[in-house]
């Protein structure tokens, strides 16, 4: 039915012109192979890496995919006027990615893709059409790997703010030893050290992708929108803080086995699968936030 639908939709559409149609198809192809090396080198093993930050990157050009199609109406009622000003921003996107070339630093090169993608648009179908498609060209910034030094200062505030969070947690009940910020050890003698897969910056950045689609599909005023990312990084501070601190538990009452299962999940094998660890703790970090962000969309006055 769905299936049906999109391609009632799709035959709405006007036929697209086959000359436009060749040089967007060879632009896409030609910026592809400028960025075969930063994509090959930097930007697929981090979306791959298991115990990466980035495995939701590869999401991020369907959702980008989608906001251009739920903004086909409006593009469908505004006329092409090619601009020249797609002419100094591809001289700015070039610069920028040949400075990351020739300086050995993917992170500064992959800053021009979404340019590149903007001043072809300019170029092409000028500054209404373009002033459709920005947010979901910059869109694609999300993808961008972070470099790890920026990457370091963001999770390592996290990560003692959410060690702080659970032993607040879990004071009330016990004793606890705090060793350094991000260590603690339950009065059972078992020590939990809150490492950089622990701090919730994951899952952190995985819903801000996801808010930031949702702004797309939501017609609350803008204001009411920023409180959204701006509720969910306490939220998410709080809800892996209640993690660690039943991981903590765990480990403190049934044994060190209990704690790594709280942590990693309780792993079973599957047909086909083989082994599959079943979240357990780690559900929270979803969940919560998930849950208490959507509420909060609704207290604001999101109805759909």
């Amino acid at each position: 039915m769905m299936l049906d639908q999109l391609m009632l939709e799709i035959k709405k559409l006007p036929r697209p012109q086959p000359i436009l149609v060749g040089i967007v198809v060879a632009f896409v192809i030609a910026l592809l192979w400028a960025y075969r090396e930063v994509i090959q080198w930097y930007w697929l093993p981090r979306w791959d890496d298991p115990n990466g930050y980035y495995s939701y990157a590869y999401l991020v050009p369907p959702l980008a995919i989608v906001m251009i199609w739920m903004r086909r109406e409006r593009l469908l009622q505004l006329k092409a006027q090619p601009s020249w000003w797609g002419i100094p921003l591809f001289l700015i996107a070039t610069g920028i990615h040949l400075l990351g070339h020739w300086g050995y630093s993917s992170w500064v090169s992959s800053q021009a893709f979404p340019l590149f993608l903007i001043s072809a648009s300019l170029m092409l179908w000028g500054t209404q059409i373009t002033k459709v498609l920005l947010y979901p060209l910059l869109f694609l910034y999300l993808m961008m790997p972070m470099p790890s030094v920026v990457f370091d200062e963001i999770t390592n505030p996290i990560k003692v703010w959410s060690t702080e969070v659970a032993i607040a947690m879990l004071k009330p009940f016990y004793n606890i030893l705090q060793t350094s910020q991000v260590t603690f050890i339950m009065p059972s003698g078992y020590e939990l050290h809150v490492g950089v897969e622990c701090s919730g910056f994951k899952v952190t950045i995985a819903l801000l992708t996801f808010l930031l689609f949702f702004f797309t599909i939501t017609d609350l005023p803008l204001w009411k929108k920023l409180i959204l990312p701006l509720a969910l990084f306490p939220i998410a501070i709080i809800s892996n803080g209640l993690r660690i601190a039943l991981i903590a538990v765990a480990g403190h009452e049934w044994g060190s086995e209990a704690g790594k299962i709280a942590h990693e999940g309780y792993p079973v094998n599957l047909p086909i699968f083989g082994q599959v660890d079943i979240p357990t703790t780690g559900a929270l970090e979803i969940l919560i936030p998930f849950a208490t962000l959507f509420l909060i969309a609704r207290w604001l006055g999101w109805k759909k």
